[in-house]
C-alpha cells in the first residue's frame, strides 16, 4: 500500500530545470571553444545548484500518511505533523487565503484546512490551510479519505468504550449502594431486639426484687 507521495512537479518547474541543465553543459562544453576556464568555473557552480538544491528539492518533498497524522515534509527543513482529529476540510487548491502555507513544486494543488493548536487548551486553535500537490493525486485523495474516515471510527469506538466504563462504574456503584442500604437495613432490627431484651431482663429482674420483698414481709409478720 503506498503511503509516500512525491510532490509532483509542475511543467514551470520543470521547463525551468531544463534550461538550467542546458545552460549547465553548454557552459562546460565552451571550454573547447574558448579555451577558458571561466565557463567551467561557472558550470561547477550550476552543477552545485543542481546537485544541493534542485534535486534535493524534488526528492525532499513529499507526503506520509502515518498512523495518526498526515507528515508534509517541505525542502530543505520543514516539517509539518497534522492529526487527521485535526484536519476539517480537504478542498481543490484553486483559492487563494492569507492563512496559507505552500508545499508543493506544481500548481494542481489540493488544499488541506486543519486546526493548529497553540496551547493545550483545545479551544485554542487558528484555522490554517496548507497547499500539497502530490504527484498520484487521486490516491492521494483515496488515502486521505480512507484515513479521515477510519478516524471517525476510533473516535466512535474510543466514545464508545468510554461510554460502557461509565456505564460499568454506574453498575458498580448503584450495587454498592444497595448493599451498603440494605446491610444498614438488616442490623437495625437486631439493635431494637437487643433493646427490647435488656429491658426484658430488666423487667423481670424489678419483677423478682418485687417479690422477693413482698415474701420478706409476708415472713417478718408471721413471726411477730
Amino acid at each position: 500500500m503506498q503511503l509516500k507521495f512525491q510532490s509532483a512537479v509542475g511543467k514551470l518547474l520543470t521547463t525551468f530545470i531544463v534550461i538550467f541543465n542546458i545552460v549547465m553543459v553548454l557552459l562546460f562544453t565552451a571550454k573547447f571553444v574558448m579555451d577558458s576556464y571561466i565557463t567551467v568555473k561557472i558550470g561547477f557552480a550550476f552543477l552545485a545548484v543542481d546537485v544541493f538544491f534542485i534535486a534535493p528539492l524534488i526528492m525532499l518533498t513529499y507526503y506520509k500518511f502515518e498512523d495518526d497524522y498526515l507528515l508534509i515534509h517541505d525542502f530543505p527543513i520543514r516539517r509539518y505533523k497534522i492529526k487527521y482529529l485535526d484536519i476539517f476540510n480537504v478542498e481543490d487548491g484553486d483559492f487563494e487565503t492569507k492563512d496559507k502555507t505552500n508545499v508543493g513544486l506544481s500548481f494542481d494543488r489540493v488544499a488541506i484546512g486543519y486546526k493548529k493548536h497553540l496551547s493545550d487548551e483545545p479551544d485554542d486553535y487558528v484555522e490554517r490551510y496548507v497547499f500539497v500537490s502530490p504527484k498520484d493525486m487521486n490516491l492521494f485523495l483515496i488515502r486521505m479519505s480512507a484515513r479521515l474516515k477510519q478516524n471517525e471510527i476510533d473516535l466512535e469506538e474510543k466514545a464508545k468504550e468510554i461510554s460502557l466504563k461509565q456505564q460499568e462504574h454506574a453498575l458498580k456503584k448503584k450495587l454498592a449502594d444497595e448493599k451498603r442500604a440494605r446491610e444498614a437495613k438488616e442490623k437495625e432490627p437486631e439493635i431494637i431486639r437487643g433493646s427490647g431484651l435488656k429491658m426484658n431482663v430488666k423487667a423481670k429482674a424489678v419483677e423478682v426484687k418485687e417479690d422477693e420483698e413482698t415474701e420478706n414481709t409476708e415472713n417478718n409478720g408471721t413471726e411477730e
